[in-house]
């Protein structure tokens, strides 16, 4: 199984209704820039989300960034920077960020943009 392309959801003034979904076990890949992703744990114990960076710096590997999502409560991560998350030129995901959940039991999540 592959990755799954999450459609972000635009945010817009008269308001909207938020669609959360479950993640796939081999993770997500996102869009990039002023969106962020809210991940839902409707279980029992904490979970966590991993953005990945492709980035290295003289050598060294920038570290992922890694979130807990309490049991019964939710985290909103962002903004998701491309420069600092974008897959690099050449992934057939170019610009477009990866994240990967400790465990998909008990999770939903959905990607938000603001205009």
């Amino acid at each position: 199984m592959a990755r799954t392309s999450v459609v972000t959801q635009a945010i817009v003034q008269d308001g909207m209704s938020p669609v959360l979904t479950a993640p796939t076990a081999d993770g997500d890949v996102i869009d990039t820039g002023r969106v962020f992703l809210e991940v839902v744990n409707a279980g029992a114990s904490p979970q966590t989300a991993t953005v990945i960076t492709p980035l290295t710096v003289d050598g060294l590997e920038v570290e992922d960034l890694v979130v807990t999502v309490p049991a019964g409560g939710a985290a909103r991560v962002g903004p998701i920077s491309r420069k600092l998350f974008g897959q690099l030129v050449g992934s057939p995901d170019a610009g477009r960020a990866y994240v990967n959940y400790s465990s998909v039991a008990d999770l939903t999540r959905g990607v938000f943009s603001l205009p």
